[in-house]
């Protein structure tokens, strides 16, 4: 890594960052001290935003977290220290990547060691969970009171608001799977709501319906030539297999944008007493500091990596996870059907 005492997300990232020869001299060490693999586990996460939800969640005395900076580092430096150090060794680190849209395409998912999210990304998985619920309530407190019109379209939501967000952020989804599909180059990088929300221009902020029209005028806006094979692509598509795609809501959507969409709602709903502005970073910030290890306790993500401790270590033995993860999957354990998947349509808790 270039640089010193660089910062991100609160973290020294030279401090947090997956240097593989690093890694692979402290697994020797191990082996030398606690021979029979009774080292820590080296958890090799995306990034520093992941290092911070996914650190509540793992025991410190038994695992060492690093940041690898993207889905294929992590993939890579995992894979380095199991070929470089030995089979033998494969129970002294392992890799977490974002799902993205592997359920679609069966990529980037492979290998010895590395688990990926029941979801799309990270901030698809936080807003599955009770934290949305817990940011809701908090962004609420410090909010002016609502207008009628404000509080009918909350009470007409309800407990559907993820499935509101999810149904207006699946066409983008699906348009950024098509492009990629197709190879079309197409860039979204426009479409954000970091300076501008330019989501205002096809989500409404009353009904967070999608205009289908007006948010593939804006993606070809900045695609020149390139648009027109892009909207004949998209239409092909969108008559053919749309459907299917859209039946898997938490993978179709990224998570970023979701966090537009519900940016838009929150803005909208609860403007605050302060009358300051709601970012989209202060949001992703919220959603990350309200998750709970119980949360993660609920996923399937979870429920692998603890099958993966118990082939390595032992049945029965509990030592990556803190306890508040053990003792909530001793509770899911004890009930049939318990999971928060959010593979289909409904998926996650209400709101």
């Amino acid at each position: 890594m270039k640089g010193k005492n660089r910062r991100f997300a609160g973290y020294r990232l030279e401090e947090i960052w997956a240097d593989p020869d690093e890694i692979r001299g402290t697994v020797e060490k191990m082996e030398m001290n606690y021979p029979g693999n009774g080292g820590k586990v080296f958890v090799i996460v995306e990034g520093p935003y992941d290092l911070e939800v996914y650190d509540r969640c793992f025991n410190r005395d038994s695992t060492i977290l690093r940041i690898a900076n993207s889905k294929e580092n992590v993939r890579d430096v995992v894979a380095d220290i199991l070929a470089q150090s030995g089979e033998g060794d494969a129970s002294h680190i392992i890799g977490i990547i974002d799902s993205d849209f592997s359920l679609f395409t069966g990529s980037g998912i492979k290998g010895k060691n590395l688990f990926i999210t029941d979801t799309h990304d990270l901030e698809t998985m936080l807003i599955a969970s009770p934290a949305l619920d817990r940011v809701i309530e908090h962004v609420a407190a410090g909010a002016i009171q609502q207008s009628f019109s404000q509080r009918v379209q909350g009470d007409l939501r309800g407990a559907d608001l993820r499935h509101s967000l999810t149904k207006a952020a699946r066409y983008l989804g699906f348009a950024i799977l098509v492009n990629n599909r197709r190879g079309l180059n197409i860039t979204f990088k426009h479409i954000n709501c970091k300076k501008r929300d330019n989501f205002a221009r096809f989500i409404d902020a009353e009904t967070l319906e999608c205009n289908l029209s007006s948010l593939v005028g804006l993606i070809v806006e900045k695609n020149g030539d390139r648009g027109d094979a892009f909207i004949e692509a998209l239409r092909e598509e969108m008559g053919g297999s749309a459907g299917y795609y859209f039946e898997y809501p938490w993978h179709i959507c990224r998570g970023h944008d979701l966090i537009c969409i519900l940016l838009r709602d929150l803005s909208y709903r609860y403007p605050p007493r302060s009358g300051g502005e709601l970012r989209g970073r202060d949001l992703e910030a919220l959603l990350r500091s309200y998750y709970r290890a119980e949360y993660f306790a609920r996923t399937d993500l979870c429920d692998r990596i603890r099958a993966w401790e118990e082939t390595v270590f032992g049945k029965g033995v509990e030592a990556l996870f803190v306890r508040s993860v053990y003792n909530q999957v001793g509770k899911k354990s004890g009930r049939k059907g318990g999971h928060s998947g959010g593979r289909r349509s409904g998926g996650g808790p209400s709101v």
